[in-house]
């Protein structure tokens, strides 16, 4: 019995239960508790920018991570499923070349890369709502507030 009390845990594992905890939390509960609290914002334009970040590092694992949350968030909200996925993709292949060859500064990059993005993405959301004939987004105070949401997480994260 002496041996098991002495067993110590590798820093390592503690740092993976950790990040699986935390990433567990993220995935699973925010995007509920969103649903619930509408001034819970829903950081796409912070999901885009860890994503991107994610696959110029190419750590697949929080690439997959940002892929997952963007999944859960579409679905809790009941938007068009894998809209957030196209955005991303869009925003990354056309967009962010061309603000990085303009622009040198990491926060200025990420800022603009937020606006397009959000901007695109509620494009593509009116743009779907209308094709669908369903109201998917509401011009609101709300997502003046979201948007600012993003831009201020974007520039402290």
């Amino acid at each position: 019995m002496q041996t098991f009390s002495r067993v110590q845990r590798n820093i390592a594992d503690k740092k993976t239960v950790a990040t699986f905890l935390a990433l567990l939390g993220l995935l699973l509960l925010y995007p509920s508790m969103e649903s619930l609290y509408p001034l819970l914002p829903p950081l796409l334009g912070i999901v885009y920018v860890k994503w991107r970040d994610a696959l110029y590092r190419q750590d697949y694992f929080w690439l997959m991570a940002w892929m997952l949350y963007a999944v859960v968030l579409e679905s809790v909200w009941s938007l068009p499923l894998y809209g957030i996925w196209t955005i991303m993709l869009v925003t990354f292949t056309m967009f962010d070349p061309k603000i990085t060859y303009l622009l040198h500064t990491r926060t200025l990059i990420n800022v603009i890369s937020v606006i397009v993005f959000d901007l695109l993405y509620l494009a593509f959301a009116y743009g779907y709502g209308s094709l669908m004939h369903t109201k998917i987004v509401d011009f609101d105070l709300i997502l003046l507030y979201y948007f600012l949401v993003d831009i201020i997480g974007v520039i402290l994260f």
